[in-house]
């Protein structure tokens, strides 16, 4: 009994802290108040105010614990921290539960629809996504889908699938591959270029000019339309068009008698 460590004496609520008091003193000393008290004695001065917070904030599920604690159910510690840490275990609310319920639902739908085809493999289907996101980076050729495909069923122990639960793979990573091209790869990659000045440089463009459309953008006007200085437009539209969002096709001329902007292509 010389190295009791708590886990939860600094925990935010309370009516843990509480609890974890009384589960040590049931399981560790038996009861022995005096033992108890000696060994905490950094906290004798604290455990009062947790008491009373309890008695003013304590739930049910505190109470049922509590009730364990004291008839002796909980044989070790380990049986305490067990209902312990199943009582903090975060707890979906709001929106995030209707999602959860959703995909609930989602789940015994495809169930009933698939029969044995059904795969319950939540890493896979993570996986899957990632799968998706590389091949639909890479334009989605039929080549690379089928490598990316055969790889992923085979980190996920081929030998244990159906030749129809491997079809439910394709289709699964077939929908998310489309769902990835619905937003264009160079929008995705200026994006993921985390640079908002280009992304509005590249919305502002989009919304003016459709695609394969040639325009002019002049520095004057595109400082002024995306709200920047003039000295950030030249590096935002190299990298748009290192992106392939744009192609130059004429560079501008500068000066107060040249009336020659730079003339760009819509490429993306």
């Amino acid at each position: 009994m010389t190295n009791i460590t708590p886990k939860y004496f600094d925990h935010p609520d309370y009516c843990i802290r509480f609890l974890e008091w009384q589960a040590i003193k049931a399981v560790v000393f038996k009861g022995k108040h005096k033992e108890h008290y000696d060994y905490f004695d950094a906290y004798s001065q604290k455990w009062g105010y947790w008491h009373d917070h309890y008695t003013d904030n304590k739930k049910q599920c505190h109470e049922q614990i509590l009730k364990l604690v004291s008839d002796g159910t909980y044989q070790s510690m380990d049986n305490f921290y067990e209902a312990i840490n199943k009582l903090l275990k975060t707890r979906k609310l709001g929106k995030a539960l209707r999602d959860a319920k959703n995909r609930t639902s989602q789940a015994a739908h495809q169930l009933e629809q698939l029969g044995e085809d059904f795969i319950d493999n939540a890493d896979l289907f993570k996986e899957a996504r990632q799968v998706a996101k590389y091949i639909a980076d890479r334009g989605k050729s039929d080549e690379i889908f089928l490598d990316q495909l055969t790889q992923l069923v085979f980190r996920h122990n081929a030998d244990k699938f159906t030749d129809g639960q491997i079809k439910t793979i394709w289709k699964f990573l077939d929908r998310q591959v489309e769902k990835h091209l619905k937003l264009d790869r160079v929008e995705a990659a200026i994006l993921d270029d985390d640079d908002k000045n280009l992304y509005f440089m590249w919305g502002k463009i989009k919304r003016e000019y459709p695609k394969g459309d040639t325009f002019t953008w002049p520095t004057a006007k595109a400082a002024k339309t995306c709200h920047c200085s003039k000295q950030d437009v030249k590096p935002i539209m190299k990298r748009l068009e290192k992106l392939g969002a744009i192609k130059l096709l004429q560079t501008g001329k500068r000066g107060a008698h040249s009336s020659r902007a730079a003339l760009y292509l819509r490429e993306a």
